[in-house]
C-alpha cells in the first residue's frame, strides 16, 4: 500500500472511533500486517495492548491503596445538638430574625442537603438575601489521584463553652485589635504587651516574643515574621510581579454595627468598600488580610516555585536527575512538573477542606460569634454563652470599648464568605502546596539575600539571619493561614487543622505518584509541620 494511502486509512480509523472503526480484527490486520516498514523505522512505538494494560493495573493499583486507607472517626457537630438554636452553628446567608437568630427549618433544610441522602438539595435551601452559598456541592466531589475527601478528617474544633473556644475567641479578638500593630515593633509594643498577658490569663502561655511565634506558627522560625516568598519580587516569564500590595486605611472596620451585622448574616451585599492609600510591602495583619482576600488557589505554591526556579534553588538529593549524565527534567521533575504539582495539589486540599466543612462540622464563623453575644447582651430570647475566661478578658473588654458592641469587626465589607470555618481552606492549600515544594528542593537551603519589611511597610531591609527554604516554606503556610485570622473570618484552630488536612493530602499523591513516574529510584522527604520527618 502506498504511504499516502496507508496515512490515509489510518486518520479515517480514527476519526471513525475505536482503532479503526471496522472491528478487532480489521484493527490487528492494519495495525500488524498492512503498516509500512519505513513507519516502523522511522517511528519506533511502545506496543499499545501492554501499555494500555499497565495503565490500567496502576489505576487499579492506586484505587486499591486509596480504598485500603483508614478513615478517622469523627464526630463532627457535636454543638449542632448541644447547643440551642444552632447558635454554634455557621448560618450565614441563611433568613435570621431581629435578633440575628436563624431560622430553624432554613438551618435543617441545610443541614439535610449538606448530609447527602435522600432527596434533599441545596436549590431548596432558603436563603437570607442575595449572596449565595460558596460550592457546597463541591463537597461530593470526588478525584481519581490521591485520597478522596471522605477518606481524610481532621480532629474536632473545640466546642463552644469549653477553655480552648474561649482560648481561641480571646486571640480572635486581638488579632482584629493588632491589625494594624507593624509586625516590627511586636516587641515594642503595649498594645501586643496586653495581648499577651490576655492570652496567658486565657490558657495560653504567652508573651511579647512567643506572641510572634505564634504567628508564625507551632514552631519559632528565625527571621522577619513575613515569609521571603511574599516579599520578593515574582519572576513570570518576561514579566516580574511586584511583592507590594495595597494599603487598607489604618483602623478600617466592617460589621461593626449590629444593623451591618444583621445585613451581612442575611446575605445582602455590603453598601461600602475598602479604601486604600497607596501600596507597600506587607508589614502588619492587615496586609496579610489584604493578600488573602483576594488570591486564587495555588498561587502562593506557584509564585513560590518560580521564585525559587530564578533563584536556581538546589533540589533535594531524591530528585532523579541529580546525577544524571545526560538527562534535564522538564515535562517531569522540572519547572511544569513542580509548577503543576503545587498548583494541582490546591484543589485536592480544597475539596477535603470542602468535604470536612459542609458535611462533617458547619461550624461558626468569628463575627457570628459576636453577633451572638450582642443579642444574648440585647435580650435575645435564646442565648448561649462560652466560657467565662473569654467575657471576662480583657480583648473583649477592650473591643467593647472601642465599638460600643460585643461585635468582632472584620477587615473586609462582606465579612466571612458563604461557607463554614472549619478546617480554613486558605490553610489547606498552603499546607498541601508547601509540603510538595518541600519535598522537591533542599529545605536546608539559604536564601540569598534575605530582607524584612520596614515598619511602614515602604522599604525592605537586609536580614543578617539565615533563612532556609524549609523555614520560610512553613512561615508562608501559617502566614496564609493567619491571614485570614486577622481578617476576623477564620479561628486559629481552623489554621491548624486545615494547614495538617494540606499536609496530608499532598503526602498522598505524593506516595501515589511515585508508582506513575518513569523515573526510577525517586524518593521524596521532607520535615512536616510538627518537624518531624516524612519519608514518601
Amino acid at each position: 500500500m502506498h504511504r499516502r494511502d496507508w496515512l490515509r486509512r489510518l486518520v479515517a480509523a480514527g476519526a471513525a472511533g475505536v482503532m479503526p472503526g471496522v472491528g478487532a480484527s480489521a484493527a490487528h490486520g492494519l495495525a500488524m500486517g498492512e503498516r509500512a516498514s519505513w513507519l516502523d523505522e522511522a517511528l519506533p512505538i511502545l506496543p499499545a495492548e501492554p501499555r494500555r494494560l499497565k495503565a490500567y493495573d496502576l489505576r487499579v493499583k492506586a484505587a486499591y491503596a486509596a480504598a485500603g486507607a483508614r478513615t478517622p472517626p469523627q464526630d463532627g457537630r457535636v454543638d449542632e445538638a448541644r447547643v440551642p438554636a444552632f447558635l454554634a452553628m455557621f448560618s450565614k446567608g441563611l433568613p435570621h430574625d431581629a435578633y440575628g437568630i436563624v431560622d430553624p427549618e432554613a438551618y435543617r433544610a441545610l443541614a439535610r442537603a449538606a448530609a447527602g441522602t435522600g432527596q434533599a438539595r441545596f436549590e431548596d435551601v432558603p436563603l437570607g438575601g442575595v449572596r449565595r452559598l460558596v460550592s457546597p456541592q463541591a463537597a461530593f466531589a470526588f478525584a481519581l489521584d490521591g485520597l478522596d475527601a471522605a477518606m481524610l478528617g481532621v480532629p474536632d474544633p473545640p466546642m463552644w463553652d469549653t477553655p480552648t473556644f474561649a482560648t481561641e475567641a480571646v486571640e480572635a479578638y486581638w488579632l482584629a485589635l493588632l491589625r494594624d500593630v507593624p509586625f516590627a515593633r511586636y516587641a515594642e509594643d503595649p498594645l501586643v504587651a496586653r495581648a499577651a498577658a490576655d492570652l496567658t490569663r486565657a490558657g495560653a502561655e504567652t508573651t511579647a516574643g512567643t506572641l510572634l511565634a505564634r504567628v508564625h506558627g507551632a514552631r519559632a522560625v528565625p527571621g522577619p515574621i513575613v515569609s521571603q516568598f511574599l516579599l520578593r519580587p515574582v519572576p513570570m516569564g518576561a514579566q516580574v510581579l511586584s511583592p507590594r500590595v495595597a494599603a487598607q486605611t489604618s483602623g478600617e472596620t466592617f460589621l461593626a454595627t449590629w444593623d451591618e451585622w444583621l445585613a451581612s448574616q442575611n446575605g445582602h451585599l455590603p453598601v461600602r468598600d475598602v479604601t486604600y492609600t497607596g501600596r507597600r510591602h506587607i508589614c502588619c495583619g492587615r496586609d496579610l488580610a489584604t493578600w488573602t482576600r483576594t488570591d486564587y488557589p495555588g498561587q502562593a505554591g506557584v509564585q513560590a516555585a518560580l521564585l525559587l526556579e530564578s533563584l536556581r534553588a538546589p533540589v533535594t538529593e531524591g530528585h532523579p536527575y541529580v546525577r544524571s549524565r545526560n538527562q534535564a527534567g522538564y515535562v517531569t521533575f522540572g519547572l511544569p512538573f513542580i509548577v503543576d504539582l503545587a498548583s494541582r495539589v490546591a484543589m485536592h486540599a480544597l475539596r477535603a477542606a470542602w468535604f470536612q466543612k459542609w458535611v462533617v462540622h458547619r461550624r461558626l464563623r468569628p463575627e457570628e460569634l459576636g453577633g451572638r453575644l450582642e443579642a444574648a447582651v440585647a435580650g435575645a430570647p435564646v442565648a448561649a454563652w462560652p466560657d467565662a475566661r473569654f467575657v471576662q478578658s480583657d480583648g473583649f473588654e477592650e473591643m467593647r470599648r472601642r465599638t460600643g458592641a460585643c461585635l468582632l469587626p472584620t477587615a473586609w465589607p462582606e465579612g466571612a464568605p458563604l461557607h463554614p470555618a472549619y478546617p480554613a481552606a486558605h490553610a489547606a492549600t498552603a499546607g498541601a502546596m508547601v509540603t510538595v515544594l518541600k519535598a522537591y528542593y533542599a529545605e536546608e537551603w539559604v536564601l540569598p539575600d534575605a530582607v524584612a519589611p520596614s515598619a511602614d511597610g515602604r522599604e525592605l531591609q537586609p536580614v543578617d539571619e539565615p533563612l532556609t527554604v524549609g523555614g520560610e516554606l512553613d512561615k508562608l503556610a501559617w502566614n496564609l493561614a493567619l491571614g485570614r485570622a486577622f481578617a476576623g473570618v477564620q479561628w486559629r484552630s481552623d489554621a491548624e487543622a486545615g494547614l495538617r488536612l494540606g499536609e496530608t493530602v499532598a503526602v498522598a499523591l505524593l506516595r501515589e505518584l511515585r508508582d506513575l513516574l518513569p523515573e526510577a529510584d525517586v524518593r521524596f522527604a521532607l520535615r512536616s509541620f510538627d518537624g518531624l520527618t516524612i519519608d514518601v
